[in-house]
């Protein structure tokens, strides 16, 4: 059955019920940085990841662009399974030294 899903109504980021491990080892243990995470934001939608230093912002960003690959679950950009790095993103992340409260 085709989808109905017409490109206004589809995601453009899609998360699956994915999650992340940073190696096979703490995979194996059931230890995962990243635990079950199903998004999705539709085209000309505005989120913000906000969170404590080391809840997983910069993991979720880099999963989202194909930087870090999930354990578990998919990720579709623009209704393409995420594979690799992304030529359509690009992220600078803010060094903690601007941060003068930290």
């Amino acid at each position: 059955m085709a989808s109905t899903l017409t490109p206004s109504t589809r995601p453009f980021v899609d998360f699956r019920n994915v999650w992340l491990a940073y190696n096979d080892e703490l995979a194996a243990r059931n230890q995962f940085a990243v635990e079950d995470i199903s998004l999705q934001v539709h085209e000309g939608e505005f989120i913000a990841i906000v969170g404590p230093s080391g809840c997983g912002k910069s993991t979720f960003m880099k999963l989202a662009t194909g930087l870090r690959m999930p354990s578990r679950g998919s990720i579709h950009i623009d209704n393409a399974p995420v594979t690799g790095p992304l030529k359509i993103s690009g992220m600078s992340f803010q060094a903690p030294s601007l941060l003068p409260w930290r």
